[in-house]
């Protein structure tokens, strides 16, 4: 995995038990951009899960283009940026959501409807990673 770009040390408190705006292409090439929980692995690689019923699982399905972005809530210069492509797997029995939900203080059963549709992992593969400040 020596070839695999990651989030850098430094800028890896930004992913961590954070909402963070997810970009995906529309099938007319418009940006949707809509907030996510994700979550950073100790590998430095990025995942977040998704439903397979709402748009932005369409449109990574469709197109596996996106852009991950993360802000500082204290110094909006300390950002990151991830292009990457999206690798999709299924999530059967939801055990990537069980382990993100905990990261950030949930439980299946608190995290309600969304947690009973069928859900996919997203890996997103970088491309590009950009960390400013």
């Amino acid at each position: 995995m020596a070839d695999t770009l990651v989030v850098p040390e430094t800028h890896r408190d930004l992913f961590t038990s954070a909402t963070v705006a997810l970009s995906t292409l529309n099938a007319d090439g418009s940006i949707q951009t809509t907030a996510i929980w994700a979550l950073l692995g100790e590998d430095g690689v990025l995942r977040t899960s998704l439903s397979k019923n709402r748009h932005k699982y369409k449109n990574l399905a469709a197109r596996p283009t996106a852009t991950v972005f993360a802000i500082s809530p204290t110094n909006p210069y300390h950002t990151a940026e991830i292009r990457a492509t999206a690798i999709i797997e299924d999530d059967a029995d939801k055990s990537f959501l069980v382990a993100m939900l905990a990261t950030y203080g949930r439980t299946l059963e608190q995290f309600g409807s969304p947690g009973l549709e069928p859900r996919v992992v997203v890996t997103f593969q970088a491309t590009r990673v950009r960390a400013g400040n």
